[in-house]
């Protein structure tokens, strides 16, 4: 008999994973450039996650951003 050891993916019931937006996505969501997207993650108005050497966006987090409606 082979024992199989859980990992995180099988020992996690059904959580959805939040969706990540590239910074060109985001910009193309918001009608904006890529440079505006990279000055509102610098001034910490939009917050971000690395995944490796990516920056991502996640989708929650736009979604956040927009309903406030401040750019700072």
């Amino acid at each position: 008999m082979t024992k199989t050891k859980p990992n995180a993916l099988t020992a996690t019931p059904n959580i959805p994973l939040p969706t990540l937006l590239s910074v060109s996505a985001v910009a193309i969501e918001l009608s904006v450039s890529t440079k505006t997207v990279w000055r509102l993650i610098w001034r910490g108005a939009l917050p971000y996650c690395r995944v490796g050497r990516l920056v991502r966006i996640r989708s929650v987090d736009l979604a956040e951003f927009v309903a406030s409606g401040t750019g700072s």
